[in-house]
């Protein structure tokens, strides 16, 4: 019995050890160490609508990755301009009665990052969703597209905070120039 014992908690410490070396191997990370703080410690956020949804969202996005948001554009730190957000919806079938049968929800969002002493990098999310449409539901249909743009707008944020991540900048070339005269 003992012996049984010893050898169910050598497994257990192998299959632990085996665990962490697979994943340590793959590049593994924990969510909350993601560098995006040490890359942008700071940043305006520069939108038409500052008290929307969307940029209520990016703002907690960045808060919690512990960026610190400033109040004012300066020289010395990075700017994401929300450049434009759209919706807009289309008809995708139509029941034999030609009414609505079934709709496409599309949602674009144009935006931009600026690094101090970098180019501003231009991007844009287009996300699509289908949804059913009952006519005898009228509200129902109202709300179902009101839930639907707001599940967009979060993956929308998500986007942004992922391309911060993973952007690579790219020097100006005016102050290049500038560099290298003094």
């Amino acid at each position: 019995m003992h012996l049984l014992l010893k050898k169910a908690f050598y497994l257990k410490i192998c299959f632990t050890l085996l665990s962490l070396l697979l994943i340590s191997g793959c590049g593994f990370h924990l969510k909350h160490n993601d560098g995006l703080a040490e890359k942008y410690p700071q940043i305006f956020l520069q939108s038409g609508d500052p008290n929307g949804e969307l940029a209520r969202l990016i703002k907690l996005r960045l808060r919690g990755s512990g960026i610190k948001l400033a109040t004012s554009p300066a020289s010395d730190i990075a700017t994401l301009k929300i450049e434009s957000e759209r919706r807009s919806s289309r008809t995708i079938s139509l029941y034999v009665n030609a009414q609505n049968a079934e709709q496409e929800l599309s949602y674009n969002l144009s935006y931009s990052i600026q690094s101090p002493g970098y180019q501003a990098q231009y991007f844009s999310v287009n996300l699509y969703r289908d949804f059913l449409e009952n006519p005898a539901q009228a509200l129902a249909k109202s709300r179902e597209a009101e839930l639907l743009t707001q599940e967009l707008r979060v993956i929308a944020a998500d986007h942004i905070i992922t391309t911060m991540l993973s952007l690579e900048n790219k020097k100006n070339d005016l102050i290049d120039k500038i560099e290298s005269d003094e």
